[in-house]
């Protein structure tokens, strides 16, 4: 294969990986240093604290993807659709950081290990069923449909247009589905944490 047939498989796993790996961590952290009871003990909404962490991830993410995509660059890949591959770029960054932050919901502890052991769990298998080594069209029928529940997949297909102006999925499909599944990813996240917080404090 060559680099510009990699490069949307090895820029989502960049992505995936690098914007996921900082929000998992930061609450176990924050509750072990007791910096995360001062913060609920200010007039700070659970929301507002989760949204700074979902930042920090997504600032963590975009920064060290860029990395990867500047050496592709310089091997020859060229991003045709350079708007759509940037617009998929932050909205994938933004979707991940939000997984992210689901991630670190349960267990409610401050050992950041235990939290990561059990993120790792749910974030390697999703790496093997996005279209990340085996392209969505050459699955099974049950690979597509599996497929077709990450989020991970549209980014990928939609890195895969930029380049080669060849997707599974339509480009409004992909935006629209990393869209919705960030939002989905936030209120699920937002409301888990208000029920488990008072768990991780104690």
């Amino acid at each position: 294969m060559t680099v510009k047939e990699l490069f949307p498989g090895l820029m989502g796993m960049a992505i995936f990986f690098t914007s996921t790996a900082v929000g998992p961590a930061i609450l176990p952290w924050e509750a072990r240093s007791k910096t995360l009871e001062r913060l609920v003990s200010s007039p700070v909404e659970v929301w507002a604290l989760l949204l700074g962490d979902v930042f920090a991830s997504f600032v963590f993410g975009l920064l060290i993807s860029l990395i990867p995509l500047a050496v592709a660059v310089l091997m020859g890949v060229e991003v045709a659709h350079l708007l759509v591959f940037c617009l998929g770029m932050i909205l994938a960054t933004i979707c991940f950081a939000s997984l992210s932050i689901l991630l670190s919901v349960y267990p409610p502890t401050d050992v950041p290990a235990t939290v990561m052991m059990l993120s790792s769990l749910v974030r390697f298998p999703l790496v093997f069923i996005s279209g990340v080594f085996v392209p969505v069209e050459e699955m099974p029928a049950w690979g597509q449909t599996i497929a077709s529940a990450s989020p991970l997949t549209y980014f990928i297909d939609l890195a895969r247009y930029s380049t080669t102006g060849i997707s599974y999925y339509s480009l409004p499909i992909d935006l629209v589905v990393l869209a919705v599944s960030t939002l989905l990813f936030l209120v699920v996240s937002i409301k888990l944490h208000e029920r488990f917080l008072p768990q991780r404090l104690s």
